[in-house]
C-alpha cells in the first residue's frame, strides 16, 4: 500500500492540472477599461487576432451617452490599403475609417453599423479585404465580437 502512494498522489496531481487546463483556455480574451472620451466604456478583444502574416485585428465597442459605436481595429495595414469588408461578393457597409496621421505609427479603425458588426459576428462567410488581400475573420475573434455585442446591446 505505501508503495502505492506516490504513484497514487502523481496521478491525482496530473488529473487536477489537465483538469484546470480547459478551464484556462476558456478564460476570456475580452476587457472593458474607460475611455476613450469622457465618460466612454471600451469593451475589446485582449488579444490581437493575425489575420494574414502582417495584419492582425481586433474588436471592440465604445459606449457612450449618445450611444454605442462598433469598430475592427487593423494592426498592419498601411495608408494605401484600400478596406472592403464582404459577403458572398456583397459589399458590407463601413461608416468610417480612422487611420493614423501621415507620418504617425498606429492602428487603423473600421467603424461599422451595430448591424454589419453583428453580421460579422454570425456568419463565417465575411471576408475582409486589405489591399489586394482577402481574408475570413477567425472563428475566435467572431465569438468574441459576438460576446461584446451580448455585454453592450
Amino acid at each position: 500500500m505505501c508503495n502505492r502512494l506516490p504513484l497514487l498522489l502523481l496521478v491525482g496531481c496530473c488529473a487536477i492540472l489537465l483538469g484546470a487546463a480547459p478551464v484556462a483556455a476558456q478564460s476570456s480574451n475580452l476587457d472593458t477599461v474607460e475611455g476613450p472620451g469622457s465618460g466612454e466604456k471600451t469593451t475589446l478583444t485582449i488579444t490581437p487576432h493575425a489575420l494574414t502574416d502582417d495584419i492582425s485585428a481586433r474588436a471592440l465597442g465604445v459606449t457612450s451617452p449618445s450611444g454605442t459605436r462598433w469598430a475592427l481595429t487593423l494592426i498592419g495595414a498601411t495608408q494605401a490599403d484600400s478596406l472592403r469588408l464582404t459577403m458572398g461578393g456583397e459589399a458590407l457597409s463601413i461608416e468610417d475609417i480612422s487611420r493614423p496621421a501621415e507620418g504617425e505609427v498606429g492602428p487603423t479603425r473600421v467603424y461599422l453599423s451595430r448591424k454589419t458588426f453583428l453580421t460579422i459576428a454570425d456568419t463565417p462567410d465575411v471576408r475582409l479585404h486589405v489591399g489586394d488581400t482577402v481574408t475570413p475573420l477567425p472563428d475566435q475573434m467572431r465569438t468574441e465580437m459576438r460576446q461584446i455585442y451580448d455585454e453592450l446591446v
